[in-house]
């Protein structure tokens, strides 16, 4: 049936029509379905786009994915190996994490750390170039204070470091550049020695400022301080190894790290204190007895004074021997036989 139209609704379209304007279209009715293949057509355009990862086709990525895995692989046993190494260093607890490693260019890399801080350029015989070696101050001014028996509480004021404490710090880099050459071994033999050091990472340029490097780095925990090293490898260096890091390497290398993780506790076991007695065991006193003792008085013993003796280690017996005088009148224990088990 046909809309009848009101007087108010004629008067408005002869008005819209004097003054030139389109009278309104009529409605229209419900659309056709779509054939099927447009229906389809329609359903994939509507499924979400793929991730889109951006390309800098100026600095194009020069390590490849296998290559940063085997790097993560190494740099994350070398965190491992170095947190077993600095706590026995330390004589503390401390952790060491890997946290990541990416490929930036190096004046990012200088942007990203403090200054100043504790900055240092490592050589890496036979390969030509550097490594760059950085430890934040908020770790290693605690480090220090516990080196020379405090704490180890985190400096509230940021500072630089003074040429002793660079000297007693070494000590640390060196052990961190031991475990480094550990942990390089299976693709390469490297020399590490620390090349220059500075407290400000602009002074020091181990390659161009838009120059590839990966950043590796790591969180170090001891106790409350946390604090962050950072590794920084230019990508130019690994070429000539870069043939080596591949599968093969990769599972081999990890066959080979049960011997070599064991000889490393053993290394930190060899540094533990351990208390060592020898005792000539005697007879059964009373307390009244003991109370009563005096100078010149003599308490029989089971065993004489030149029998054999057992050499105690933390209360458990491991040694035989005997007691003797040295050329100082020191009274000495002589290993003779290893105490036999069971």
């Amino acid at each position: 049936m046909a809309k009848i139209l009101s007087q108010e609704e004629v008067d408005a379209l002869l008005k819209s029509h004097a003054k030139g304007a389109k009278a309104p279209a009529p409605a229209a009715g419900p659309a056709p379905p779509p054939p099927p293949a447009a229906t389809a057509h329609r359903a994939k355009k509507a499924q979400p786009l793929k991730k889109v990862t951006l390309y800098n086709f100026r600095r194009p990525d020069r390590v490849s994915r296998e290559q940063m895995r085997s790097l993560h692989f190494m740099h994350d046993r070398f965190a491992r190996n170095f947190s077993s190494s600095l706590s026995a260093y330390l004589r503390t607890i401390t952790e060491v994490n890997l946290v990541s490693v990416e490929q930036l260019s190096y004046q990012e890399f200088l942007l990203s750390v403090p200054d100043p801080t504790c900055f240092n350029a490592i050589s890496i015989r036979p390969l030509e170039g550097a490594f760059a070696l950085e430890v934040n101050p908020q770790l290693v001014f605690p480090i220090i204070d516990k080196m020379l028996g405090g704490p180890g509480d985190a400096l509230k004021h940021l500072r630089t470091m003074t040429d002793i404490e660079q000297s007693i710090f070494d000590g640390v880099l060196k052990l961190a550049l031991d475990d480094l050459r550990e942990a390089w071994r299976g693709i390469i033999d490297l020399d590490f020695k620390i090349q220059a050091r500075e407290t400000s990472p602009q002074l020091i340029q181990i390659v161009a400022p838009n120059e590839v490097v990966l950043l590796v780095v790591f969180e170090v925990k001891m106790g409350s301080v946390v604090g962050m090293i950072n590794l920084a490898i230019p990508s130019i260096i690994l070429e000539p190894v870069a043939n080596k890091f591949d599968q093969e390497m990769y599972t081999g290398y990890k066959k080979s790290s049960t011997f070599e993780e064991a000889r490393l506790l053993m290394e930190s076991l060899k540094k533990c204190d351990m208390d060592v007695a020898a005792e000539i065991r005697g007879t059964n006193l009373r307390l009244s007895d003991i109370l009563a003792l005096q100078t010149g008085d003599l308490i029989p013993l089971n065993k004489r004074f030149d029998a054999m003796l057992d050499l105690t280690v933390d209360g458990i017996p491991r040694f035989q021997g005997y007691m003797a005088l040295n050329a100082n009148q020191k009274r000495v224990f002589q290993v003779t036989t290893a105490r036999q088990e069971g």
